[in-house]
């Protein structure tokens, strides 16, 4: 149903996370585009692949319409809580729980005051992607080809949080791999790390190691440390905020030293049980689960103006798709 007047949307997930009941809330909206520099109001923290973004702009060319938000996070909008809060009262213009048991709640607002509270507090500093590079890049892309002025084009749909919300979730992306060569990587890593007997995410969190790791091989989970001196040495002097990654210790410092020989092939997973899953049943030679990112790392590694690695961090839960949709025409 079209909107009659210009509004902004508060969109609400409650969910369960670890066995606590959480909330997550911000504002729908157009985002005007930026190309990517310094001083940019829009930041990106991770890297693109060229072949989803053609895919993408394709879909956008036929659909002249954004069907699903991309997710923005921000810093210095705690004030809007109470708002947020606030709006318990008043009348939904959606509201229903999906198969995963998470409730989504939206309420639309024109009242023009609480337009421009919402507003001022989402533009109170850079806005950095959380999820939706691919999109956000190839709206760049769309908006170029068309002729200035063009309905829409300047703009994406974008799910703007704050990133210092304790409730946010930041999963991390597991890894397994397929190595080059004849390798037996259970002995590799027993010569260099230690037999996990624990849960593998508790192990994580007791380690006092800078970065800790458990590899999952078919003959049992090993703990493997890094600490900040061997990154350093493997990357020289980058943005203190990168080089504090987890992510960053692995690909750049750990997995380089332990099979130097290097990977054949990748595969990311939110799920420990679907890497373990890939190692025990379909004959991937290793697994890899990592610690989770706060979303405020996130934030200060695009500030630094340096980029993740690909499949760094899992925004979760996702911002439905056809919740609000947003014309091109």
């Amino acid at each position: 149903v079209p909107d009659k007047t210009d509004s902004l949307y508060v969109y609400r997930q409650d969910f369960e996370h670890d066995g606590r009941r959480q909330r997550v809330a911000g504002v729908i909206g157009a985002l005007e585009l930026e190309e990517f520099g310094i001083g940019a109001g829009v930041l990106p923290h991770e890297r693109t692949m060229e072949g989803p973004k053609a895919d993408r702009l394709a879909l956008l060319e036929a659909l002249r319409l954004n069907v699903s938000p991309i997710y923005g996070i921000y810093r210095g909008g705690s004030g809007l809580a109470g708002f947020f809060e606030g709006l318990e009262g008043r009348p939904t213009a959606s509201r229903f729980a999906d198969e995963q048991g998470i409730l989504h709640r939206l309420w639309v607002i024109t009242a023009q005051a609480e337009v421009g509270l919402l507003g001022a507090a989402v533009a109170a500093g850079p806005l950095v992607i959380a999820d939706g590079h691919h999109r956000y890049e190839t709206a760049l892309a769309y908006h170029r080809s068309k002729p200035v002025g063009a309905p829409g084009s300047g703009s994406i749909l974008c799910f703007c949080v704050d990133a210092d919300s304790e409730d946010l979730v930041v999963l991390p992306y597991n890894r397994a791999a397929k190595l080059t060569g004849d390798l037996d990587p259970h002995s590799v890593l027993a010569s260099a790390g230690a037999p996990v007997t624990g849960a593998p995410a508790a192990t994580l969190e007791a380690s006092p190691s800078d970065h800790p790791f458990v590899f999952v091989t078919s003959e049992g989970d090993l703990l493997l440390e890094v600490e900040d001196r061997e990154v350093v040495a493997a990357v020289g002097e980058r943005a203190p905020a990168w080089r504090d990654l987890d992510v960053v210790a692995l690909h750049e410092a750990l997995l380089p030293r332990l099979f130097p020989g290097g990977i054949n092939e990748l595969s990311f997973s939110k799920d420990p049980n679907e890497i373990r899953r890939l190692v025990m049943d379909e004959g991937w030679d290793v697994g890899v689960l990592l610690k989770a990112l706060a979303a405020a790392e996130i934030v200060d590694v695009a500030r630094s103006g340096e980029r993740m690695p690909q499949k760094a961090s899992y925004f979760w839960p996702k911002a439905i798709t056809g919740l609000v949709f947003r014309s091109l025409r």
